[in-house]
């Protein structure tokens, strides 16, 4: 049976939801293959968000971006720690790629680990990214103030350039790294139940609008939740712990619910721009209040994405962290709201397009060409 590998960044949550949503779709149209995953993601979150059968193994081999918590980054932290990864890179390739050859596997796909696509050309496989940005992009940025490491990302870049094929997300930058690249459709988690379904569960009576606090599995550090417990006109909820019990701060365990259950319930989403979350609230139509998130170059795609597709409002960093909701909230709330059409076939997408590398499927020929098209996709070739 054919045997897919997906190395997945550990950054965030956003990636590891949308590559178990990819692989979960892989399983329905392929049945039998085998699924491993190379991430420093927690265990939970896949087991919650991939269904089938799946084999785990705890290791990085990016860094993402060092943060101090969901809105605030470390980009002199984060070079310095790439600095350090690569200096052990060629080791954990050759590593990598032997486990890859001892396993059986077919291909690689990654989301978004630029080594990932090195020690697939040392295993002689096919390897397909996946993903809405590239770790260049977002270091450019930092290099820029700190040019002494400005060779990182030339290095990320010629790592990409080793990838065969790159599907690519809406909300994206310009992912120029890579010499194939296709477009495809959001992957996004739409709830299975009803709002009066998931309330009910919850405990919750709907006598007053629910909101969802979302930072992606980091703290946020510093918001005053005394402030918060003044806006009883509301009743917030959060899969994370409080500082103390709060009387409209209702900490909840998804107990058999999925966290896009808890997106599609509520009223509105306070949240930072990731694609994770964003995806989920433009698919379960959820109006957001958005703060920034620091020197991250995707912030400016989803925003554009949350304004075009979804009903969202702005909130300053100082204003959430003193809880200073009311006025962005009742905004929020009380506009008019439109949802253009945004598909969001994108997992089963991109799963079709993975058959194709597969043994089963269309064979790929090194160097890019795939032996499919599938309707709707854009492939454009970069010099």
């Amino acid at each position: 049976m054919p045997h897919v590998a997906f190395y997945i960044t550990g950054h965030g949550f956003g990636h590891a939801t949308r590559m178990a949503a990819v692989a979960s779709a892989l399983a329905r149209q392929e049945p039998g293959v085998r699924i491993s995953l190379i991430s420093t993601a927690p265990e939970w979150l896949f087991r919650l968000n991939l269904p089938g059968e799946f084999r785990l193994r705890p290791r990085g081999l990016d860094i993402g971006v060092i943060q101090r918590d969901s809105i605030r980054l470390d980009p002199a932290a984060t070079l310095a720690a790439y600095t350090r990864l690569l200096e052990q890179q060629p080791a954990a390739i050759e590593q990598e790629a032997e486990i890859l050859r001892r396993d059986g596997v077919d291909l690689v796909v990654a989301d978004i680990p630029p080594a990932a696509f090195l020690v697939a050309e040392r295993a002689g496989l096919p390897a397909i990214g996946i993903s809405n940005f590239s770790w260049d992009w977002i270091y450019a940025d930092y290099a820029r103030a700190l040019p002494e490491y400005a060779p990182i990302v030339e290095q990320v870049r010629q790592a990409y350039g080793r990838a065969d094929l790159f599907l690519r997300l809406p909300f994206h930058g310009p992912c120029d790294a890579f010499r194939v690249v296709r477009d495809i459709s959001m992957v996004a988690r739409r709830a299975r139940r009803t709002k009066e379904e998931v309330r009910r569960r919850l405990g919750l009576d709907g006598s007053r609008p629910v909101v969802l606090l979302s930072f992606g599995g980091f703290d946020i550090q510093g918001i005053d939740f005394d402030r918060v417990e003044t806006l009883d006109e509301y009743c917030f909820l959060t899969t994370q712990a409080t500082p103390r019990p709060f009387r409209n701060v209702r900490v909840a365990t998804l107990d058999g619910l999925k966290y896009e259950d808890l997106v599609a319930q509520a009223d509105a989403v306070i949240t930072k721009p990731g694609y994770g979350i964003v995806s989920d609230c433009l698919a379960n139509r959820t109006p957001v209040l958005y703060t920034a998130r620091g020197e991250f170059a995707e912030y400016a795609p989803l925003v554009l994405g949350l304004h075009r597709f979804g009903v969202a409002e702005f909130i300053e960093n100082q204003d959430l962290l003193a809880g200073n909701w009311r006025d962005g909230l009742h905004t929020l709330l009380t506009r008019p709201q439109s949802w253009p059409d945004l598909p969001a076939n994108g997992a089963d997408m991109a799963a079709g397009i993975l058959r194709n590398h597969l043994p089963s499927g269309a064979s790929i020929r090194r160097g890019g060409e795939t032996g499919m098209s599938l309707p709707g996709g854009r492939e454009s070739r970069i010099p």
